[in-house]
Formats: C-alpha cells, structure tokens, sequence
C-alpha cells in the first residue's frame, strides 16, 4: 500500500503540490487528473522521493519513501517526465543496462518485457531513431522491467497514436488484474483512462481539491470526465 500524507513542495513563485493526501491499495488505479501546471509531475516526483517535500510524506507499507529507499524503490516502477532514454543505445541494451541494478533479471525477462510493450521487433534500433511514441513504450518497459508492485506514470500515453495507447492501457489493465500491481497515473487527458481507473484525485493550481472513487463518481456524473470539469469549473469560480 501507497499512502501519501499531506505532500508539499512549494518551489518560488508558488508552484508545486500542496496537501495532497493519497492511498492506492493492491490492484487499485489512482488518477492525478488536472490541466498542465496544476503540479501532477511534482507530486508523483515527491512521491517517488526524487525531490525533497516541503511537508508531509510518501509511505510505502508504511515506510518512508524518502527515508528508505533501498527498502522501498525497489518495488516501484517509475517513468516521470518527459522520457529520454540513451540515444546512442539499443532499446535491449538500454534495459540490460537497467537489469544491472535489480537481481534477478536474466535475458529471458528483458526479452519478455521488450514483448510486453511492444518493441521486440525495435530492440536492435538505436534508441535516436526512435519517434515519441516508442521511447514511451521503452521507458515503460524499463519501469516494468523488475516487475515493480506499484507504478508512477507521468502522462505515458504522450507521444503514442490511438492503437498505441490502446494497446498500452490493455496490457497495464491486465497486468493490474493478473498480479495485482497499483498503478498512480497523471493526466491531463481524462477521456484516454477514465474507463480503467478506480479513483481520481483532482489538482488544480497546485492544490488537491477533491479526491472520489469510479463508483462514486458514477453515481453523480455521466463520466470522470464532467466530474473532472465540474470540480476545475468550481475552482475557476464559474458555474459547476
């Protein structure tokens, strides 16, 4: 279980993530759902420890995250930013280059996850000539490669064409229901996962406004979608 407690970070000028307040149980899919700016890359940074929080904390079953890492890094994946894998490597070399640092991971596993995302037929292609969309898929095979049980993924359809995306949300899918892997996925776009995800945490202008589960959702608004507008409209001060 990830629980995140009043994570902060404030950087100059007062942007950033303020009191966002978070939990992802085994096999659930929580939503960071807000326009660009409104802070989802510095939560999910402060979440994996990359930055330093101003306030509060990440826990992964009750650990710290940014105290112990060696304790808690190792069963999460992670693909924050904007991707930038080695150019001048091979995509299975860049993924053997990452099994260096998990035990465990032999040729099979990086030939299995290379399948996984799609880029077996790929791998012998230097990294530079690779469009957007696959160096997405490479970054997420580099987070899947260690069968991580909990994913960060900063907006990782971007870049991707309509089957791409549809073919990468398949298989997160159902790797969430085969292993029960939890999943903390930023977007702006909220029509590409409102059909898969389990909760949604609305941030808008740095600040966590609303947190619902799907069913919940469901119960009041046609889609994630217009729940989504609905709680930026009201934070806009227009009609909700």
């Amino acid at each position: 279980m990830l629980e995140v407690i009043d994570l902060t970070k404030v950087y100059p000028g007062g942007r950033g993530i303020q009191g966002l307040n978070l939990t992802v149980r085994s096999g659930e899919v929580a939503a960071l759902l807000g326009p660009n700016g409104a802070g989802k890359t510095t939560a999910l940074q402060a979440m994996a420890g990359w930055i330093t929080a101003s306030r509060g904390e990440a826990r992964w079953n009750g650990v710290s995250i940014a105290d112990r890492p060696e304790l808690t890094r190792p069963h999460m994946g992670m693909m924050i930013g904007e991707p930038s894998p080695y150019p001048y490597l091979k995509g299975c070399d860049y993924l053997r280059v990452y099994s260096k640092l998990y035990p465990g991971i032999d040729e099979a596993r990086i030939q299995q996850t290379l399948e996984l995302v799609g880029m077996s037929k790929h791998q012998q292609l230097k990294i530079r000539k690779y469009s957007t969309g696959m160096k997405q898929r490479i970054e997420l095979g580099r987070a899947l490669l260690h069968q991580p049980k909990l994913l960060l993924l900063d907006e990782p359809f971007s870049g991707m064409d309509i089957e791409g995306r549809r073919e990468m949300t398949a298989m997160l899918r159902s790797l969430v229901a085969e292993t029960g892997m939890s999943i903390i996925i930023s977007s702006h776009q909220v029509h590409e996962i409102e059909d898969w995800i389990t909760h949604a945490y609305i941030i808008y202008e740095g600040k966590h406004v609303d947190t619902a589960s799907t069913p919940q959702i469901r119960e009041s608004f046609a889609s994630v979608e217009e729940y989504y507008l609905n709680c930026t409209a009201k934070e806009r001060g227009g009609a909700a």
